[in-house]
């Protein structure tokens, strides 16, 4: 017997039923109704759900990355959904301009109704957070778990536990090979054209007749502190000190690995894994964005009152977007590249490796 095909139809599968009557203004209920509460209430029902759409894709890219081995269809498949999180965020930060229709008097209509509701209670982007690999060191609100509920808690405190978005990528990193083939050292070419560029910074420093001895001296000095940390990524002993003092977070290999690519993007089998290192360079970026927008909307909303959470409002916001970064380890390469024509050129055997090859037997 043939199964009879179910119908579905679009109210009831969108459960718009539940959807567009989730929208319960707090100042109707008050009996004071204002217009604006309920652009207000959508907007932030809206990052919601794309919140929820982020985590789907997020999780299923910390999947692929959390093996002993990843397949390079997989880190194609991660880099189109990381593309997709990325145009999300492009999204929920162009929502602040429809906000921001409504004006600051329009917001105090209803804006005291909504003590202690804050963007703090927001559950889905506190794990988003978390699940990006954001440490509880960086976190400026260190107390932000008690604004959640007790089941929300438990969810978070679970996923604290987990494999992040940081740390499956630094274990791919980590598994990067070609770096070292026959008598191939790339690292000690590496380090003799930047060496090489330093010196001649040094000697055109000496020669400008126009400058002054301590403006010279102060040049070269900056030189050498640049110096300093350029060698620091290459003696195990001091990257240590870096990662101790929490000025980089990626470890050595991982640092290298990122440097390697980022140098020979060109290579065919490299450009997917470079352009999902520059995905979530722009995915830290966006993070960043969303934040500051946040804080100017709210700058023009509130002033410099404190947020109806209890923060400091817009100061808050604007020192988040600053100091809560994740990837910034790998936003810094670029201050460690070189020009191409100065790159060393790498052996034959490595170059095919790394580009495609088709032969006849």
């Amino acid at each position: 017997m043939s199964k009879e095909k179910k119908i579905v139809h679009y109210p009831s599968y969108l459960q718009l039923d539940k959807i567009l009557t989730a929208q319960l203004r707090e100042s109707e209920l008050q009996n004071a109704p204002a217009h604006d509460e309920m652009l207000f209430i959508i907007t932030h029902q809206t990052f919601e759900l794309w919140f929820k759409q982020v985590m789907v894709e997020l999780e299923t890219i910390i999947d692929f990355f959390n093996q002993e081995y990843v397949r390079e269809t997989d880190v194609a498949l991660s880099l189109k959904r990381l593309e997709r999180v990325n145009k999300i965020f492009d999204l929920i930060t162009q929502q602040f301009a429809i906000i921001e229709t409504m004006t600051a008097l329009d917001f105090m209509d209803f804006r005291d109704m909504l003590h202690p509701a804050s963007g703090f209670q927001s559950a889905q982007f506190r794990v988003l957070e978390t699940r990006l690999g954001l440490p509880d060191g960086r976190r400026i609100n260190k107390n932000f778990i008690e604004s959640l509920t007790t089941l929300e808690q438990s969810h978070l405190k679970d996923c604290m536990t987990k494999p992040t978005l940081f740390d499956v990528v630094q274990k791919w990193l980590e598994k990067m090979p070609f770096m070292e083939e026959g008598d191939f050292q790339f690292w000690e070419a590496y380090k003799n054209v930047v060496m090489s560029v330093f010196n001649k910074d040094k000697e055109d420093i000496i020669h400008i007749a126009i400058a002054t001895d301590e403006e010279k001296n102060t040049r070269l000095a900056e030189i050498e502190i640049a110096q300093k940390q350029f060698e620091a990524f290459f003696d195990e002993n001091e990257y240590k000190e870096l990662l101790s003092s929490g000025k980089r977070r990626f470890s050595q290999n991982a640092t290298l690995s990122s440097l390697f690519i980022y140098l020979y993007r060109d290579y065919p089998l490299l450009q997917i894994p470079f352009q999902f290192l520059q995905n979530i360079v722009t995915l830290e970026q966006n993070v960043l964005l969303w934040r500051y927008r946040h804080g100017l909307m709210a700058n023009r909303m509130i002033g410099a009152r404190i947020g109806t959470g209890g923060s400091s409002g817009v100061g808050y916001l604007v020192h988040t977007a600053m100091k809560q970064k994740i990837f910034d380890d790998l936003v810094n390469i670029a201050g460690m590249l070189i020009p191409r024509s100065s790159i060393p050129p790498l052996p034959a055997t490595l170059a095919n490796k790394l580009g495609f090859v088709y032969s006849e037997k």
